[in-house]
């Protein structure tokens, strides 16, 4: 029974520093990449007394993530903007800014009545939150713009290739710094972030 319990013991402490680590890895990856970062504080405590939802927010540690983008935010001078709890990021549509009065939980895709747009939920709700990010970067007087969401494709060296090259010809996402030190990779990006 003692092995079995130290056995089990490994396991759990495995488990939690795999988790720490994918976290840090994350973290470092948002702040690394964009200088505006788009963010949604959730109502935790009340996710976990819904038992259906408990084990899946548990698991995600949204408590760790959002505390380490603060402090690497910090270090970077990436610009963290959170939005408010209530903030119907899931309820407005991303195109036409009409908001519905009321979404159920089970709901995947958002159908806009007033433009016609289907969009999954969630990327329905990061597209708000990187709109507010960059609105409320813009009104701080900050030149940025909104990130490519879609048409990027990996090339031969699973490399992300932008849509659009800055410099004409394809070039990979993944940049070397420039000689003088500083990095040629633009800045200024909102990033997506999960809910």
């Amino acid at each position: 029974m003692a092995r079995t319990q130290g056995r089990i013991g490994r396991l759990h402490e495995r488990v939690a520093k795999l988790r720490r680590e994918a976290a840090h890895q994350l973290t470092t990856h948002l702040t690394r990449h964009y200088g505006v970062i788009g963010i949604e504080s959730l109502n935790v405590a009340g996710m976990l007394r819904d038992r259906r939802i408990a084990r899946s927010v548990s698991d995600a540690g949204l408590g760790t993530i959002l505390a380490q983008l603060q402090y690497k935010a910090s270090w970077s001078r990436v610009t963290l903007v959170s939005a408010d709890r209530f903030y119907p990021s899931s309820k407005t549509c991303s195109a036409c800014g009409e908001v519905k009065a009321k979404l159920s939980r089970g709901t995947v895709v958002f159908e806009c009545e007033r433009c016609g747009l289907s969009i999954d939920r969630d990327l329905n709700a990061a597209l708000n939150l990187a709109a507010l990010a960059l609105a409320k970067t813009q009104a701080e007087g900050r030149s940025t713009y909104l990130a490519p969401t879609g048409g990027e494709r990996q090339n031969a060296r699973r490399g992300q290739v932008r849509p659009v090259p800055l410099g004409g010809g394809r070039s990979p996402l993944k940049r070397e710094d420039s000689p003088n030190g500083e990095s040629s990779r633009l800045r200024e990006e909102p990033a997506l972030a999960a809910r």
